[in-house]
């Protein structure tokens, strides 16, 4: 079973989600940010049959689990 790895880095005054290291998508606001990541990580597991997790930023290379789905 594949793994995917969502997180969300500060960038440009807002925050970028990454969807397994790759730039997805860019955000005003961390909740919205959050909730895509939520929603792409549970279709993922749901309908791709992968574990996903989502992590945050919160320190200079510093993440931590937010979520985990699958």
């Amino acid at each position: 079973m594949a793994n995917s790895i969502f997180q969300l880095v500060p960038a440009a005054g807002g925050w970028r989600l990454l969807d397994n290291g790759r730039p997805a998508l860019w955000f005003p606001e961390m909740n919205g940010a959050l909730e895509t990541a939520k929603v792409m990580a549970d279709a993922r597991a749901a309908f791709g049959g992968e574990q996903a997790s989502i992590q945050t930023q919160v320190g200079a290379g510093e993440f931590v689990q937010v979520a985990a789905y699958g």
